[in-house]
């Protein structure tokens, strides 16, 4: 008899182990539905701004990856001659080419006549006037006229594409003040991404897992 009483506790002890699991799960779900309309309208902030972190910070590493694999260079655009088309602090990345791969209509960067930096404009006249060697006009987008002078060069860098506002980006970072920002923004999406109430909730939600007995045959 003794034997047999123990056959028949196994199977219910065994039972018990199976429900277990989906009375606590039961248990969460009924401690999610409890959070308050403040906890719930921070969760979706929370997962809108931690949301919007990873898409800028996808963004940037495909756009500088994909950059440097392919021998392509950024720029920051500082000024708004090229707006719409190309907005005032926009990462601008273009790869160097000869001028003969470059067409009128082209959005190229060449060195500045006076060679106190460089100019991003479209091209709109190109004349070669020695072998590999061309004289072109530029003019930006926004701007009535063309360039005051033409550029004499044999290479030019080709624009890609751009990234909007994140020229700005960079620029802040060249400084102890914004350092200091980026610091902050730091420290502020970590706490974001520590204090999740729905976490927490499920947290003091679990139960302690049952202790079982170890059971010896008679």
């Amino acid at each position: 008899m003794t034997g047999m009483r123990h056959l028949a506790e196994e199977p219910l002890e065994a039972a018990e182990n199976e429900a277990e699991p989906r009375r606590a799960s039961r248990a969460i779900e009924t401690e999610e539905k409890a959070l308050s309309p403040a906890a719930r309208i921070w969760s979706v902030i929370r997962s809108t701004i931690l949301g919007a972190a990873a898409a800028l910070g996808v963004i940037c590493v495909l756009a500088f990856g994909v950059a440097m694999l392919f021998g392509i260079k950024p720029l920051v655009v500082f000024s708004g001659s090229m707006e719409p088309t190309i907005p005032t602090g926009s990462v601008v990345f273009e790869k160097t080419v000869s001028v003969a791969e470059a067409n009128i209509g082209d959005i190229v960067t060449v060195p500045r006549t006076s060679n106190s930096g460089l100019v991003t404009h479209r091209m709109v006249v190109k004349s070669e006037k020695a072998p590999g060697e061309y004289e072109l006009e530029l003019k930006g987008d926004a701007n009535a006229h063309k360039d005051p002078k033409p550029y004499t060069v044999s290479v030019v860098g080709k624009y890609l594409w751009h990234v909007p506002w994140l020229g700005n980006v960079a620029l802040a970072l060249q400084d102890s003040k914004g350092i200091m920002y980026a610091g902050v923004a730091a420290l502020v999406l970590i706490a974001v991404f520590l204090f999740d109430p729905a976490a927490q909730k499920e947290e003091a939600a679990s139960p302690a897992q049952p202790k079982h007995r170890r059971r010896t045959r008679a």
